[in-house]
């Protein structure tokens, strides 16, 4: 019987191991900021942050609205954020969006990217380029993330 029952226990612990999370997710999981884009002026852009281990993605929805329709993956596009505590600055890139409708946010991403346990990443001072309709649109965050830093 205490074989049984200490087997059971094993199973069950086993079983409670394997569904708890992981790594403890960032926080918060959503900021805004506010970017000085070249050709298409001031426009807030709100991040949103998802976190697998040290596997993250981040979708910015920006304030300003496309033209024409844009087809999905069809914006290349390099998010640099900068680790406060080091001033390491980290990338978020790739060729990833929904389809967007004239008159709609532009939408970038989700954004594949890397970070360590314990990084602060903020906006303030770094870059978002993205190319629109072949056209490559260069923007400097010029404000931090409110709430923020992103937290991993």
């Amino acid at each position: 019987m205490t074989a049984t029952v200490t087997a059971t226990t094993a199973v069950l612990l086993a079983g409670t191991v394997a569904l708890a999370p992981g790594a403890a997710a960032v926080t918060p999981t959503q900021a805004t900021t506010q970017y000085d884009c070249d050709l298409l002026g001031w426009t807030n852009g709100q991040l949103t942050a998802t976190q697998t281990g040290s596997y993250v993605t981040i979708t910015i929805q920006l304030s300003v609205t496309a033209p024409l329709a844009v087809p999905w993956y069809s914006i290349p596009s390099t998010l640099v954020l900068d680790d406060i505590n080091t001033g390491r600055p980290v990338y978020f890139a790739g060729t990833v969006n929904p389809p967007i409708s004239t008159g709609d946010p532009i939408v970038l991403g989700p954004l594949p990217g890397v970070v360590d346990p314990g990084e602060s990443l903020d906006a303030y001072g770094q870059e978002l380029t993205f190319q629109l309709y072949g056209i490559r649109i260069s923007c400097e965050a010029v404000s931090p993330l409110s709430p923020g830093p992103f937290t991993f």
